[in-house]
């Protein structure tokens, strides 16, 4: 979840939660043990239903109507009416707003101190929230009621996604943990180009800037005319994949050789790529007005012909599926990220939790949030999918689980369904996939026999992906994972946005050559200055205290 505190800053909320916490429970910061509220029912197994049936209110990000199914409504649907059919649990939302206005509206119902039972958090809420002593501890009704397959989903990349909501040993919220792998970076081609120029696939950082050049000056569209380049850039940088030729690591938290965990954005491996991407420049590789278009632009740019490679994630055929549709020969394929010499190029990979599911204080049933994720997961991934997936997503392949109350998916699923899938297609055997991949192998299959609405599919799950290139990076051991993994520091809620500039600014004049590359220096002795080593050692700080 991405953080915006516009109308309370952490220290305001944290001195109202903590009033609030002041004045509603008497026993907060006096070391007495507060008397927890008996449930007034066994709660049974991780999907009894309560009977009587038990209210619970929570909060909603609205998803887009085309989620939900005819007559269906955000407050009233699929996933409420089987809570209470199926769970007894009478679910009810006390406020439901547009996706941009959840974290600033969550901060209203926070500062208000009237909670609703279960809190969907971001990360630094869920902070404030835990120092203010305001939410439950969820162990041991996650160890009692959580199910089999949720227990699985939340053992991934060994406990990561739980890591950020536990404290002393004690689990303080439930988690969406989608796993680190889809984070993955990876350089897109044209291969209709790279055929036009008679140039092979990459095997190193040098075939990369060869490739790059001969998109600029060798007329791979073929109309004669000098009007394409190599790269494709927009005023945001997505340069990571570049970068990660020369061994550089963009706002990654690493450790150094000392075992001191360090940002990887000042590290002079990142000066060597700058200094190369600056060369590019210069050449006219890169489009020059580049600095001044946003990401839609450089992509507008990118399906009008005008550039034959870029950098992004694994789901960057759904950017380009339209080109596809107009004319059958273009093709674009994903390489992993190449390096400039004989140490192996890895791949940086992040955290990121989908969301954090806390419970309030004092609210009877705690263990309802587990069940209600044991739900989800059920209707998804267990036995009842076979028969009733459809209807809970609003089409098999929909995203009507955004609409359930909480939820979580298996970690790096799409690897895992793409394995399956090349097997499948190289085998034709398709007995042993299970749900997911066979609705993607069908969408390949439907792809090689005409249908170009479902190229995106090839591109993501099929032997020549995305998923392919994550899988191999796995499998090849080249992944660099973020070292923090926790909320925001005290200074990077008060620094980061300055650093984020700095580090914009003086990038985008490096590549443009109105700063020299030695410039570098500079900004790493600012950034330090003006936030840097303090943010470190907070860093540091945390990681060594929940080792």
């Amino acid at each position: 979840m991405k953080v915006s505190f516009k109308r309370f800053s952490l220290l305001t909320l944290s001195m109202v939660l903590a009033a609030i916490l002041a004045a509603c429970s008497s026993g907060a910061g006096s070391g007495e043990e507060e008397a927890k509220p008996s449930n007034q029912q066994d709660a049974g197994g991780p999907l009894t239903k309560y009977d009587p049936p038990i209210k619970l209110t929570s909060t909603m990000n609205e998803t887009g109507k085309e989620s939900l199914a005819s007559g269906d409504t955000h407050a009233k649907n699929i996933w409420t009416r089987g809570y209470m059919d199926e769970l007894g649990i009478d679910v009810s939302y006390e406020w439901i707003v547009p996706d941009a206005n959840y974290n600033d509206k969550m901060n209203v119902t926070l500062a208000s101190g009237d909670l609703p039972d279960v809190l969907k958090v971001s990360a630094v809420q869920f902070e404030q929230l835990y120092e203010a002593g305001m939410i439950e501890d969820l162990t041991e009704v996650y160890d009692k009621y959580a199910s089999d397959l949720v227990k699985e989903f939340m053992s991934a990349e060994d406990g990561a996604g739980l890591k950020p909501v536990t404290k002393d040993g004690k689990i303080y919220a439930m988690v969406s943990f989608p796993g680190s792998l889809d984070s993955s970076d990876m350089i897109w081609i044209r291969q209709d180009w790279l055929k036009n120029v008679g140039l092979e696939a990459p095997k190193s950082m040098q075939d990369v800037i060869k490739i790059a050049e001969a998109f600029t000056f060798e007329d791979p569209d073929g109309n004669g005319k000098d009007d394409t380049f190599g790269i494709a850039l927009n005023k945001d940088l997505p340069i990571n994949a570049f970068l990660l030729g020369y061994h550089g690591y963009l706002e990654t938290w690493i450790k150094d050789a000392s075992g001191q965990v360090v940002n990887g954005t000042i590290q002079p491996e990142v000066k060597e790529g700058l200094r190369e991407l600056q060369n590019l420049y210069q050449k006219g590789v890169i489009d020059p007005e580049f600095g001044v278009k946003d990401f839609a632009k450089m992509m507008e740019d990118v399906n009008a012909g005008k550039s034959g490679m870029f950098f992004l994630p694994q789901w960057a055929p759904f950017q380009v599926s339209s080109m596809i549709k107009k004319d059958k020969n273009v093709d674009w394929l994903p390489y992993p990220v190449q390096s400039i010499d004989t140490e192996p190029a890895k791949t940086q990979n992040h955290l990121s939790l989908g969301g954090i599911f806390a419970v309030r204080k004092g609210y009877e049933h705690p263990e309802a949030v587990v069940k209600l994720l044991n739900f989800q997961a059920e209707k998804m991934f267990g036995e009842s999918a076979k028969t009733e997936r459809e209807k809970y997503l609003n089409g098999l392949t929909g995203l009507g689980f955004h609409n359930a109350t909480v939820s979580n998916l298996p970690a790096n699923k799409n690897v895992k369904a793409q394995d399956e899938v090349a097997q499948a297609l190289k085998s034709g055997d398709t007995s042993g996939l299970e749900l997911e991949a066979k609705l993607f192998y069908d969408d390949i299959m439907d792809y090689r026999n005409g249908n170009l609405d479902k190229w995106h599919m090839e591109r993501i799950f099929g032997p020549e992906s995305s998923q392919a290139v994550i899988k191999h990076y796995r499998d090849n051991d080249l992944i660099v994972m973020n070292e923090f993994i926790y909320a925001p520091t005290r200074t990077m809620n008060t620094k980061q946005a300055t650093l984020d500039k700095l580090r914009a600014e003086t990038f985008l004049k490096i590549i443009y050559g109105n700063l020299p590359i030695d410039e570098f220096e500079n900004f790493v002795a600012n950034w330090k200055k003006l936030g840097g080593d303090q943010i470190t050692q907070e860093v540091n700080e945390i990681i060594n205290a929940n080792k």
